[in-house]
């Protein structure tokens, strides 16, 4: 087998051309090709030597704890983490595509992990019900002036990665009840560039589950997303959360791959140096 290389790039063009290939997978990745979110990126590469990348190790550190997403060979993600282990976080949120969790454990720690899975639609093919927008209690935009209502109901999904810059993107919905918010849902990205949009913190109130809230407001959202010139919508849900990917499959989601989320760390004896 011929010797990897590891470096660091810049290369957004090349960056986007290797994402292209799996645009769900790697859809993530692609949002943060977005000026908006660069400045928050260090991107590290794998290849063959001599041919041309084929791996991705994203830091971004945008949020209030850093996050590490990987993309491409295995063998790639282990070349990264040989050629820079000392300038990668030591603690971070950490998605991990299947077959790179075994490299980062030689090196790592991983609590609250999590078996996730990717799903993706296409604008064309989702499922748009307009009685979710003439309800009793009718689906509404959420700016900033609901951020304290936002954290409110958060609390009732832990897991969830609410920070209130994303609600600039202007792509937050919601319902209330009796004034009460008590379902939503959310962005993690939304790129114009590459026209697709990461939708989370999909959050209902547990006195309100069962109703179709969360499909009222996804599906509200999703249709705005396609609206604004989106054309490619992905999301990430636990494995086990039957309930959350029929709901995510009636909206024309459908599976994609397979992951591992969790927070990784290094303890005195992992660190180099």
């Amino acid at each position: 087998m011929s010797a990897r290389t590891a470096r660091l790039t810049t290369d957004t063009a090349a960056l986007r051309e290797m994402l292209a290939e799996d645009p769900v997978g790697g859809a993530y990745m692609l949002g943060d090709l977005d000026p908006r979110y660069t400045p928050f990126c260090e991107w590290f590469v794998s290849g063959e030597a001599g041919g041309r990348d084929d791996t991705i190790v994203l830091v971004y550190s945008g949020l209030s704890a850093p996050a590490v997403l990987t993309f491409g060979a295995a063998e790639g993600v282990e070349a990264i983490l040989d050629a820079f282990i000392e300038t990668l976080p030591e603690h971070a949120h950490a998605h991990l595509a299947a077959g790179h969790r075994a490299a980062f454990l030689r090196r790592y720690t991983m609590d609250r992990e999590l078996p996730m899975a990717r799903m993706g639609v296409r604008a064309e093919e989702l499922v748009f019900d307009p009685a979710w927008e003439t309800r009793e209690d009718p689906v509404v935009a959420l700016g900033h002036r609901d951020t304290g209502d936002i954290m409110a109901l958060s609390t009732h999904y832990p897991d969830s990665f609410f920070e209130p810059t994303q609600l600039s993107s202007g792509y937050y919905v919601g319902i209330r009840v009796d004034g009460e918010l008590v379902s939503m849902a959310g962005v993690h990205i939304v790129s114009a560039t590459d026209r697709l949009a990461v939708i989370g913190n999909v959050v209902t109130h547990p006195d309100h589950r069962g109703r179709g809230l969360s499909t009222a407001c996804t599906g509200t959202l999703c249709h705005r997303l396609a609206e604004g010139g989106h054309d490619l919508i992905a999301l990430n849900v636990e494995r086990e959360n039957a309930s959350a990917i029929r709901v995510y499959e009636k909206l024309g989601f459908r599976r994609h791959l397979a992951f591992t989320q969790g927070f990784i760390g290094r303890g005195l004896d992992q660190r180099v140096g």
